[in-house]
């Protein structure tokens, strides 16, 4: 408890009298120091800027030529950009630092130098010279927080960062230590730990092939193993250095990809963020929105379209008039069901089932409807039934229709993407509740038809793990930017169909893996596009086309993600700040005072539709992004 209220006094100082009262309030409540540092931030004007080098580390890939290795940009397993997520959930902003100048280094609060280039690395490496380390020891004299992690002896030039580290009393030595051979990892495992921050709640972490530190003057030993110093640390004038002989905390051994889960890397990560932070001064902000104001978000939210639309069979007029059965309205009750098993107001439960009243639990279209947009209403009927199963008329219908579709040969129905969302889960939800492996069987059928063969060779890319809507967009078909066009709700209809048919799919199901696998894809490939501000742009790989902040994508992005969290699919550790950032954007962004949502995309099929999209806008269709937002407030609002 020491250390962290050591950080603490370190952030609070300068802080006015009315914060420091709240403070008091909050030990009092039982919270401690390291919360407290996240939750407060009235000390100091701007969040802290965080500057990882590419100068003096500047490798280029063999085929593309680009810049890689070590760096926020890199979403590959070489690199940084798992750890920038950690920095920007703790509100901090990421910057790329070329050469080290004084005016550049003024700009920024934490400076990163990672495993400096050899010759074998870059033909024409960046030596630290004599004028860098005058610039940064003068910086880190004056507050500045540097972080070093070298690597081990083939692979680092330590000459010229030896220049740099011997003004801060340590010497990196040109040695391998914890060499590991294959997977083999625990040959990597480190698990005798002082009393430190970098530690706290960690048990054991994992560094492979590291080189020691020689220490002198005023440098500490953090990591001590056999007599050699793995980690160390130095107070120099107002700043303060960490030191690491190796990268260690890149994507590919920050999460459990490839580590066994007796490993915590991401919370010694977690640990290094806040103690890096820390020392800067700036204000800490944990970027997450608490339960009270999800809920109250999704409640006010939902007010406003209850009291805009009272009458529940009112039809829906744009352009041409409509049931209020159609797959827009049936998405918003999935939502208000999602919203009414966390908070279950009688008012809730009762415009939904008026609704399935006025139609008569009934579909647009009839029973004889093979058209998922007409059936995605029977979830929400469905859902009504298992909450009252003497009420059998609620899912005569939709059982009817369906089972119209599994007495045929017919597997092509779902031709463009958005009906995985709209029609798979019905199936699922069916044979939950007849035990009936059919439609778990035909469910299945259909949708690998949609993935591997509708359009030239199917909807899903197996290099990008996104989805084409329909055969329109497949190759050749490309964006300005002559990328591929995946447009982001239809990708989101896609993950929030699996995630709810998973929800009722039997525990031993042989399907269960492929959906599975496919989000995991989907996950890793969403994140790779996501926005700074948190939001995904309409077109995912193409920033330009419309781009900008868009709530239905992202919303179903949230929703998906949150879900797969919080059913032990997606790992929390990596993913979580993911999901944190988008619906704080969603909270923040698009949420009028009076409940209306903002930067909502009405209906369409691609970028370019329903344009413009604005915080303002009013979408031809209020109530499916209104859903996307409830199924995505839902499942964050689960989060542990």
């Amino acid at each position: 408890m020491c250390y962290l209220l050591h950080y603490c006094f370190i952030f609070l100082k300068g802080t006015k009298r009315k914060t420091m009262k709240h403070i008091i309030s909050l030990f009092r409540q039982g919270l401690t120091a390291t919360l407290v540092l996240l939750l407060l931030s009235q000390n100091s004007a701007g969040q802290a800027v965080v500057g990882l080098d590419n100068w003096f580390n500047r490798e280029t890939h063999a085929k593309t030529g680009k810049p890689f290795h070590y760096l926020w940009s890199d979403t590959e397993w070489s690199g940084y950009s798992r750890w920038g997520q950690i920095f920007e959930s703790r509100g901090a902003s990421l910057s790329t630092i070329e050469k080290p100048l004084p005016q550049v280094l003024k700009g920024i609060d934490v400076y990163i130098i990672v495993d400096p280039d050899t010759t074998t690395e870059s033909k024409s490496p960046n030596y630290i010279m004599p004028d860098d380390i005058k610039a940064i020891k003068k910086w880190v004299k004056k507050g500045g927080v540097l972080a070093v992690l070298a690597n081990d002896g083939p692979n680092c030039e330590f000459t010229h960062l030896n220049q740099l580290m011997a003004s801060f009393g340590m010497r990196f030595n040109h040695v391998r230590l914890h060499p590991v051979t294959g997977t083999n990892f625990e040959m990597g495992a480190s698990t005798d730990f002082i009393d430190h921050p970098l530690f706290k709640d960690v048990s054991k972490i994992y560094i492979k092939e590291v080189s020691d530190i020689r220490l002198s003057g005023k440098a500490k030993p953090v990591l001590t193993e056999n007599g050699k110093v793995l980690i160390a640390e130095a107070r120099y004038g107002k700043g303060y250095v960490f030191a690491i002989g190796d990268p260690w905390i890149y994507n590919e051994y920050i999460d459990h990809d490839r580590l066994p889960d007796s490993f915590q890397n991401r919370k010694a990560a977690e640990n290094l963020t806040d103690m890096l932070l820390g020392y800067t001064g700036k204000p800490i902000v944990l970027q997450e929105v608490s339960k009270d104001e999800t809920m109250e978000a999704m409640v006010l939210a939902n007010k406003y379209f209850m009291e805009l639309w009272p009458d529940v069979g009112k039809t829906i007029v744009t352009e041409r008039e409509r049931p209020s059965n159609i797959w827009t309205r049936g998405t918003y009750y999935e939502g208000l069901m999602a919203l009414y098993k966390l908070k279950p107001e009688q008012d809730y439960l009762d415009y939904a089932v008026s609704w399935g009243e006025f139609h008569k639990w009934g579909l647009r279209n009839g029973i004889r409807t093979r058209n998922g947009d007409d059936q995605c209403c029977g979830q929400t009927y469905i859902d009504l039934y298992l909450m009252d199963k003497t009420r059998s008329e609620r899912i005569r219908d939709i059982k009817a229709c369906i089972d119209n579709m599994v007495t045929t040969d017919k597997i092509d129905d779902w031709s463009w993407i958005d009906l995985i969302h709209m029609a798979m889960p019905v199936f699922s939800r069916l044979g939950y509740i007849y035990n009936d492996h059919r439609y778990y069987d035909r469910m299945h059928e259909m949708y690998l038809y949609t993935k591997n063969v509708h359009g030239d060779n199917g909807l899903y890319s197996t290099t990008d793990h996104l989805w084409w809507r329909d055969k329109d967009f497949d190759p050749p078909y490309k964006e300005p930017n002559g990328e591929d066009c995946y447009w982001s709700r239809g990708n989101g209809w896609v993950l929030a169909g699996l995630v709810r048919t998973l929800e009722f799919l039997p525990d031993n199901s042989a399907y269960a893996s492929e959906y599975i696998a496919t989000i995991k894809e989907m996950t890793d490939a969403l994140v790779a596009c996501q926005r700074p501000d948190g939001f995904w742009n309409v077109s995912l790989h193409d920033p330009s086309n419309f781009g900008g902040k868009e709530l239905t994508g992202t919303s179903l992005f949230v929703y998906g993600i949150a879900w797969g969290i919080n059913n032990g699919i997606l790992d929390r550790g990596r993913y979580l700040p993911v999901i944190q950032k988008a619906w704080k954007g969603l909270v923040e962004e698009c949420v009028h005072p009076n409940g209306f949502l903002g930067y909502v995309q009405g209906t369409g099929k691609e970028p370019k539709d329903s344009q413009p999209v604005g915080y303002d806008n009013v979408p031809n269709f209020e109530d499916f992004g209104l859903g996307c937002f409830l199924l995505a407030g839902s499942e964050i609002y689960k989060l542990k």
